[in-house]
């Protein structure tokens, strides 16, 4: 049986980046996050880690959200080009990244800021009908003011 699905739009796919970093800043349960992410094979590639299934992007970001908090996601520039069959959507971001994050046994926490250069792929999901991240692959990540590294928590 052959099914149909709506091609996806650059309205739609914009609102769908906007709902992901939403997501990311108030740190949406793992089940809701997790519905963003396509089914079968994947490629996320961050700054500290590649994963290439569910189970992966589900340890990411558990860790991130034990890690890192009061995160705020700027998108600066976007750029989403859908293919004509309307199946998936390539997305190119640049976000402004910060977030607050706590080593013990420092007595504060401390504010980090990041550009990260992003290219995504974009598909719609055959079970939910929605938008799902394919590959979410980050090409640059710079430091912003006396930022230094990005602290890695082991996975």
């Amino acid at each position: 049986m052959t099914t149909t699905t709506t091609p996806l739009t650059e309205a739609e796919v914009k609102q769908f980046v906007d709902d992901w970093y939403r997501a990311l800043d108030v740190h949406v349960t793992l089940d809701e996050f997790m519905a963003m992410v396509a089914d079968g094979e994947l490629e996320f590639r961050f700054p500290e880690v590649t994963v290439t299934d569910r189970e992966g992007v589900a340890q990411w970001y558990n860790r991130v959200t034990n890690t890192f908090f009061d995160e705020v996601h700027e998108t600066k520039e976007l750029a989403i080009t859908v293919n004509p069959a309307g199946d998936q959507a390539e997305v190119k971001i640049m976000t402004h990244w910060q977030a607050s994050v706590w080593n013990p046994p420092a007595p504060n926490s401390e504010r980090i800021a990041f550009l990260a250069g992003q290219t995504w792929n974009v598909r719609r999901s055959p079970t939910s009908g929605k938008p799902v991240v394919v590959a979410y692959i980050v090409d640059s990540f710079e430091p912003v003011g006396d930022t230094g590294a990005l602290p890695v928590k082991e996975m």
